[in-house]
């Protein structure tokens, strides 16, 4: 007795049974063949595969009058760990978080936008626009853009060589 693929619904099954335990499509019998096998030849050569399996390019409807098989999931082991492992993420989630807020209920801004908006405000200035930022903080960082888009048009371009 092999295992061999329902042509199905690709699940292993029993070469000896008559129709597949999970889908119930029946089994054809697929007899031996057997070749006259010479004098000469090993026994080995004269048996046959036989449970070939056939090559599906879909599946048929699942019959509902047969029961799907039910395989119970594996027992998982425990493992040892060591006493301290996520006592650090325990104590954290304990703690509840506060969201960092100014006195008067804007997000800061922080240090990578601060100091990003001060050397390419044309790209990093946006940023202030996420909600939650105030109007003082968006002043101030489209006030130093328009700052700079005003020194590079009044600076004199020097005349042509």
């Amino acid at each position: 007795m092999a295992l061999i693929e329902c042509y199905e619904c690709k699940r292993s099954i029993s070469s000896q049974a008559t129709a597949c335990i999970h889908c119930g499509a029946p089994m054809a019998e697929q007899p031996i063949e057997q070749s006259p096998v010479p004098v000469a030849a090993p026994p080995q050569a004269a048996a046959a595969a036989p449970g070939a399996s056939t090559i599906s390019f879909g599946s048929l409807p699942r019959n509902k009058a047969v029961p799907e098989a039910y395989v119970a999931p594996a027992e998982s082991e425990t493992k040892a760990v060591p006493v301290a492992v996520g006592r650090r993420r325990r104590t954290q989630a304990a703690e509840p978080v506060q969201p960092l807020v100014n006195a008067d209920g804007s997000r800061p801004v922080e240090g990578w936008l601060k100091i990003m908006a001060f050397l390419m405000p044309m790209i990093f200035v946006w940023f202030l626009l996420r909600s939650g930022h105030s109007l003082k903080q968006r002043v101030i960082g489209f006030g130093w853009l328009g700052l700079l888009i005003l020194c590079v048009a009044i600076t004199p371009t020097p005349p042509p060589v």
